[in-house]
Order: C-alpha cells, then structure tokens, then sequence
C-alpha cells in the first residue's frame, strides 16, 4: 500500500510540473506575441511620422491636368458637377499663380451623394487625377475603402488597420465608398473608432491626401452629423443626380460600343422600350448605369448563345459585332422582364 501511494504521488508531481511546464509555455508564447505587437506598432508609427514628415512636392502637369477635365466632360449627365468641379479648379490654379495656396489648410475633402450607377467612383479617379495635374497631390492615385477594410475585429486593431489604409493613399486620394456603414451600430462598434482615426489623421496630415466619402443622400447625411468633425472637415458636397431617360440611352449605347457591338434596328427600339419603362419606373436606389449594365450583359450573352449554334467559321467578325432583336427577345414583354429582373411592384399588386 505504501507504494502504491508513493507510486501515485510521483505521479501527481510529474502531471503537476507539466501542466507548469505548458502554463509557462502558453505565458512565454503570449508574451513574445505581444512584444512583436509592440515592435511592428513602434515600426508603423515611426513609418507614419517619416511620411508625415515629408514635404508635399507641386508642380503643373498640363497633360494630366487636360486629360483629366476632357474625361470630366465626357461623362454623361452630371452638367451641374462638371461645371463646380471646373470652378474649383480655376479657384486652385489662381491660388496657386497667385502664391496664396495653403495645401495644409485649403478646402479640398468632398462628399459625393447619390444612388448607385451615377459616376461617383469614376468622378473619384478623375478628381484624384485633376489634383495631381494642379500639383495639389504628389501621385494622384486612388485607394478605394469601405467598412471591412477600415474595422478591424478586436480592440486596437480598427486604429491600425485604419492608419494603414490611409498611409497608402499618402499622396493620392482616399475614396470611402458607403461610409454611413461606418456608424449606427451602437457605442461599442469599432467603426466609431475607424472615424475617430480619420479625423485625427486628416489634421495630423492635412495636404498629405484627399479624402472622399460617398453614398445615398440620407444615409451620408446621417454621417455627417454623427461626429461634430465630420462635418466640419468635408468642405465639399457634390450632388449625382439620377441620369434620364436620354442619359440612360446613351450610356447604354456607349457601353455597347466599348465592346464592339452595334444595334440592328429592331433589337435598339426593343432595348430603347425597356430602358425608357425602367426609367419611367424606377424606385428608391435605383442602379442607374449599373442597371444598363446588367442589360447589356444579358444580351451580349445571349448574343454569345446565338452565335454558339453556328459554325465557326461561319461567325464573321460583322456577325459578331451586330445585336439582332433575338438577342433582346426577353426585354420585348417589357412588364414581364421588369417584374422579374428588378422586383419591380406594380400600382394596386399585392407584395409577394
């Protein structure tokens, strides 16, 4: 009996000192994983400071500059914001001629509201290009964000994440796409801390980058009157307004041509139909050229199906460039079409 107790008490100190042994590994793996935390921290923040501590180079580029404003005009619709935009840049370039632009203090963040498919991001690339052509920014390039690329997943980490992100648009311009998402989910949302590091960064390192945020108009302006620096910061509200019936024609048209497709007669009056019941029709959040885009996917397929049945080579390269009215069949029964792809309600229908 006695050694069998003395047995079990070896035993008892042995399962002891490895359960110390893995307890004491555990705290030494955590402490050098925190310690590392520390170093790439320290190294982020020093990486920071040197890029803030750089100066902002100017200097005119008429190509980029020109180049820039001509792809302006030629968006479809946006009369109205073509014509600030150009204001804004006589604005900079007289500062500038007259030595009285300040790139740390002058008004250039802005706030794009509208519905999806109106040009925000495509106006995003082409101020960011306008402001490189002014010499306003070092590089001109456009860093796209949003709320998973802004909020990290545990305490500490949205801060970083948010820095990172904003470092990389050092020089260019930093485009926050839905950024409302930022916010309205209570106190305890890191996304409070995601916008929290924007500000601080925006003052820290006014004229190292440009910002713009973007979304539907009540939603951004839900936004901006969440944090009193909101609001304050972006000195700049540009409107999308929804394109038109001709607007949605011609991109339309425009978005076929990029890809080397013409219409025949009968299948543009069917497109031409559907575009215009659509357009007629539409509700809140309307796609806009991301409507037709979808519209000219579809038909192109079918286009594709079409040509799928013949022999190659009989699929002449004019065969291949022509939309015929088989392609556009489906958008012929236009409230047929509309229901199913849109989830569109007609007056006096009961909802699904």
């Amino acid at each position: 009996m006695g050694l069998f107790w003395i047995i079990m008490g070896v035993i008892g100190i042995l399962a002891s000192l490895t359960l110390i042994f893995f307890l004491a590994l555990y705290l030494f793996e955590s402490y050098k994983e925190y310690k590392q935390q520390k170093i790439d921290a320290a190294a982020f923040e020093k990486s920071l400071a040197e890029s803030l501590a750089e100066p902002v180079k100017q200097g005119y580029d008429e190509t980029i500059l020109n180049d820039a404003l001509k792809r302006l005009q030629q968006l479809v619709g946006l009369d109205a914001l073509k014509a600030e935009v150009e204001e804004l840049v006589k604005l900079i370039r007289y500062d500038i001629d007259e030595g009285q632009f300040d790139h740390r203090n002058a008004a250039l963040h802005m706030v794009f509201l509208g519905n999806p498919g109106t040009g925000k991001t495509t106006v995003a690339r082409i101020v960011a290009d306008i402001y490189k052509g002014l010499g306003v920014l070092e590089k001109g390039h456009l860093v796209e964000a949003d709320r998973t690329s802004l909020v990290g997943q545990y305490i500490g980490h949205t801060a970083q994440q948010t820095k990172s992100k904003i470092e990389s648009a050092f020089g260019g311009l930093l485009f926050i796409d839905e950024a409302y998402n930022l916010v309205g989910r209570g106190n305890s949302d890191f996304g409070i801390e995601a916008i929290d590091t924007l500000l601080k960064m925006m003052e820290d390192s006014r004229g190292k980058f440009i910002v713009v945020v973007a979304g539907y108009d009540e939603e951004m302006l839900h936004f901006l009157a969440s944090n009193p620096g909101l609001k304050s910061r972006f000195d700049k509200i540009f409107q999308f307004e929804d394109h038109g019936q001709e607007e949605l024609w011609t991109v339309c048209l425009a978005q076929f041509a990029e890809l080397g497709k013409k219409l025949e007669g009968d299948a543009e009056n069917i497109l031409k139909a559907y575009i215009n019941h659509i357009s007629s029709h539409r509700q809140a959040g309307f796609g806009n050229a991301r409507e037709i885009r979808k519209i000219v996917n579809e038909v192109v397929k079918n286009q594709k199906l079409r040509l799928a049945n013949m022999e190659k080579s009989k699929r002449t390269e004019e065969l291949k460039s022509m939309i015929l009215s088989a392609d556009t069949a489906e958008f012929s029964e236009i409230e047929v079409k509309y229901k199913k792809q849109i989830g569109y309600k007609f007056a006096n229908e009961e909802k699904a």
